[in-house]
């Protein structure tokens, strides 16, 4: 079974659980503990800035050794790697996806792991998650240019490189083009929800996501359930979890980069009650956003299974 590392050796005020929790959380601190864990990454196959094989390889520097690469809608970039390249990193690479689905007229993700990628369904579910990012994507570059700024949509499109074009890769059209200082404002004045070009998007009900993953042999995994809005106070995180159990989940994403160890282990404790098993990813896409190495996944707070022992 993997386990926790160090980045470097304790001191024995490290040694104590509270000290320990409050290191994981501090991306400032050089002595945290970490997990060997992450299956929850992004490459450039979807909004990620690394190439899968850099990814790969920047997993394996950080001593990574189970993760999955976790694209938007897509297993592009893990089908990009060959198996030998797989191999050779060190780092066993799972088959992963994350899915946009649909909770009480939300947006909400789930995590895929270990399916089978030549499942009909999933290569299906794949094909229609496309159609609608595309469709979203020509909405979105059409407010755009009802609001004055033109082009959106080819710039978008040649920087996801292939991909289906997502709101990050219109911010950065528009800090390209000068019209916002950087991606944050590119969401609060334009693309975030609520803004003028914002596009709300039909996706599928959480229990039809689930179902795909279930279908294809693999686990389901509610998403940093941490960050959103309509799940902030205790009661409503318990009914996401008790939700995502009725459609068939089989895990949720409890270790998480950056996130405080006070909301960790309350997050925890509700896992634990649900009877579902505990998941940990960094959610990466940018070296920028260094809280979120690799290498800065927490560990899970006790108690809890964890959703890898299925593949080691």
């Amino acid at each position: 079974m993997l386990g926790v590392g160090r980045i470097c050796a304790p001191s024995a005020r490290d040694r104590t659980g509270r000290a320990a929790a409050i290191l994981a959380s501090d991306p400032s601190h050089h002595g945290f503990f970490w997990l060997r864990v992450d299956l929850h990454c992004h490459s450039n196959a979807s909004d990620g800035e690394l190439a899968p094989a850099d990814l790969l390889g920047l997993l394996a520097a950080d001593g990574v050794e189970l993760a999955a690469i976790t694209d938007h809608d897509t297993f592009d970039g893990w089908a990009s790697l060959s198996p030998e390249a797989k191999s050779a990193s060190g780092c066993r690479l799972l088959p992963g996806i994350e899915f946009s689905s649909c909770y009480q007229n939300r947006e909400c993700h789930v995590v895929g792991l270990g399916f089978d990628p030549g499942h009909p369904g999933i290569l299906a579910a794949v094909d229609s998650q496309n159609r609608r990012r595309h469709e979203r994507a020509r909405q979105l570059a059409a407010r755009l240019e009802w609001l004055g700024i033109p082009g959106a949509l080819d710039a978008a499109l040649l920087h996801a490189g292939g991909a289906a074009p997502g709101r990050p890769h219109f911010a950065r059209f528009l800090v390209e083009s000068g019209r916002v200082r950087d991606a944050e404002e590119a969401f609060d004045r334009y693309l975030g929800e609520g803004k003028p070009a914002a596009c709300p998007v039909v996706w599928p009900h959480l229990e039809e996501v689930a179902g795909w993953i279930r279908s294809a042999g693999g686990v389901a995994v509610l998403a940093h359930p941490l960050v959103y809005s309509f799940a902030r106070t205790r009661s409503k995180l318990r009914s996401l979890i008790a939700t995502f159990r009725e459609c068939g989940g089989g895990a949720v994403e409890v270790a998480m980069a950056g996130a405080s160890p006070e909301r960790v282990a309350q997050l925890g404790k509700l896992v634990a009650a649900s009877g579902l098993r505990a998941s940990a990813g960094s959610d990466f896409h940018a070296m920028a956003q260094h809280w979120r190495r690799p290498c800065r996944v927490p560990a899970l707070p006790a108690g809890l299974e964890p959703v890898w022992t299925e593949w080691t």
